[in-house]
């Protein structure tokens, strides 16, 4: 059901067995190529949208979907038209903040804080908010698995930047306030938020250029006024995204699956 964790589980069997049976043919030559492509195949399933974008950019590969196009930066879209070319960036927006824990006086200046943000923007800017409710049963154990996540990376850091460990605190303040308002039986709900920008061109380097300015600007409003985090989509990520401006999962299960 699961197709991420799944085929992640088959990896991880196939390069068990593969160094088993090299193993019992007594051949270490074997056991060492079975061992690097066993961690090769998790490599690229893992951080492969790292690694992905730096080799199409090497081969100067292009991706044709339909009417639109992924350069082989993979970090926007683009579209040609007969006037010219559209261009589109995706952006991930975490937040850190709910207004339900907040007194009126809080939530007066969260909203104005948001109104602020929306027209401080010069261009056209679309937030989609994906939202769905969560299962318990095992949501408690995630949420303090990924807090000792954050307290252990903030005790090793001993020399963080002032954003890294001002965002730090925010996110350690986030789950503390989850876990609160969960064992006091609300039944919490995830949101998934993200944002894109589109520019126009009469050239590809144009429209670009200007769409990256576009996302520049967008990032900076969000994250100084609402306190979040903003951070551009490559690759899977983004064109996650632009596939879910279409389709979107259904059910929890797909979620999990596509941000696994």
């Amino acid at each position: 059901m699961i197709l991420n964790r799944a085929i992640t589980v088959v990896a991880l069997v196939g390069g068990v067995l593969s160094i088993i049976l090299s193993l019992i043919y007594q051949n270490p030559i074997l056991t060492l190529i079975a061992a690097a492509f066993f961690s090769l195949s998790l490599l690229l399933w893992k951080v492969g949208y790292l690694i992905i974008p730096a080799i199409t950019r090497a081969t100067n590969i292009v991706e044709v979907r339909g009417a639109y196009e992924v350069p082989s930066t993979r970090d926007h879209i683009i579209k040609k038209t007969d006037t010219g070319y559209y261009a589109s960036k995706f952006l991930e927006v975490r937040f850190y903040e709910s207004s339900i824990e907040k007194d009126a006086g809080e939530k007066r200046t969260m909203f104005e804080s948001f109104e602020k943000a929306i027209s401080s923007l010069k261009y056209i800017v679309k937030i989609s908010l994906m939202i769905t409710t969560l299962d318990l049963s095992h949501h408690i154990d995630e949420i303090k698995t990924k807090r000792s996540t954050v307290e252990a990376k903030k005790a090793k850091g001993v020399k963080l930047a002032a954003n890294e460990t001002l965002r730090m605190d925010r996110e350690l303040a986030y789950w503390n306030r989850l876990l609160d308002r969960i064992t006091q039986g609300e039944r919490p709900v995830e949101v998934i938020a993200y944002a894109s920008t589109t520019a126009f061109g009469l050239t590809h380097d144009e429209a670009l250029s200007r769409v990256n300015r576009q996302a520049k600007e967008v990032r900076t409003i969000l994250s100084s006024s609402l306190g979040c985090d903003v951070n551009e989509l490559k690759d899977a990520d983004m064109l996650r995204c632009f596939e879910w401006d279409f389709f979107f999962p259904t059910t929890r299960e797909e979620i999990q699956d596509a941000l696994f």
